[in-house]
Order: C-alpha cells, then structure tokens, then sequence
C-alpha cells in the first residue's frame, strides 16, 4: 500500500487552551488492512505511511525560563509556619505572554531549583532548619504531598541546596500557586 492508495475522507483537527484533537476518516479498506494487526499505541506502529503518520505528529514546543526570587521571612516565622509559593500564577502568566507559541502554552515545568538561606543573625549560632517541597494541591496527610526535603544547619550563615523536582503543572490549574511550595 502506497500513499496514494490511501483514501482519507476527512481530516479534522481541533486545538483550544485544555486540548488537542485529531481525526482522520478513511475508507474500508484501510481499516481491513489496520484491524488485523496488533496495535500498539505508538503512532508510528499504528500508521507505516509517513502522510498520515506525519499528520499525527505533534510538534512540541520547549521553552526555558530561568528566574531569581527573593523573600524574606520574619523571624516570627521561624517554627514551621513559613510558606512559599515557587509557582505563582500572575508571575507565569507574564512570562508566557513574553513567550511568542505558535501554539498556546498548557503546561509549566520545574526542572531545578536553588534555595539560598541566609540567617541575619551572627555567624556561630546553632539553628537546624528543615525544609521540604510539597504539592498543597493534595489534600490528605502532608506526609503523601511531599516531593522532596532537605536538612541543614546555619550555624555557617549560609545555606544553600538545589531541588530537582522535574515536576509539570497545567497552566489552567485553579490551584497553581499551591502546586509547588516550601515550607
């Protein structure tokens, strides 16, 4: 079977801000031809013809941000009621709109990021910190939200860790600004 041996009725093709829909519609004879075979999910197992295969690919477009935030905590804090937000969504909606798609952004990715502390107090001090990244989002046990935690000491002033969460969040999520945060 060639190219044009392929009779394709109807091709449809529907994208907005929550999704991406394809469809081809073709003859009999093609899906004689499909059905018999065992399907693997792949697009190129399913379809050896590089016209619909190609059709059915999608073009994945990567962008990278890279940004610096400071905050600064009281000390009032300091008995583990301090949170930050890492994702915020009126911070990420400005970026996108910096960012010229073709087609519009779905989704935001947290590949690392570097904690700084520094303690303003004088250097010596022994003072444990604890601190852990969590999706806020998950309601249950705070234990099962956890995507990772680190410990350390400030008696030096200074420190500073990277987390590498690799962790993905839809841009349309209501809870944005609770998908990442560190406490």
């Amino acid at each position: 079977m060639t190219e044009t041996d392929i009779q394709i009725i109807n091709k449809e093709e529907h994208q907005d801000e929550e999704s991406l829909e394809q469809k081809i519609i073709f003859d009999n004879s093609i899906f004689e031809q499909i059905k018999g075979k065992e399907l693997d999910i792949s697009v190129a197992k399913i379809f050896k013809i590089p016209t619909i295969r190609n059709w059915f690919k999608r073009q994945k477009e990567e962008y990278y941000v890279v940004s610096q935030k400071e905050h600064i905590i009281d000390c009032k804090y300091t008995k583990g009621k301090a949170k930050i937000s890492i994702i915020n969504k009126r911070i990420t909606n400005k970026e996108i709109q910096d960012i010229k798609a073709k087609n519009p952004i779905k989704y935001v990715h947290l590949g690392g990021t570097e904690i700084l502390i520094k303690a303003c107090f004088r250097e010596g001090i022994d003072t444990p910190i604890e601190i852990y990244l969590a999706d806020d989002r998950i309601i249950q046990l705070i234990e099962k939200s956890i995507i990772s935690a680190v410990k350390g000491n400030l008696i030096y002033q200074k420190f500073k860790f990277i987390i590498s969460a690799n962790y993905s969040v839809a841009i349309n999520d209501r809870n944005i600004d609770k998908s990442l945060v560190l406490y």
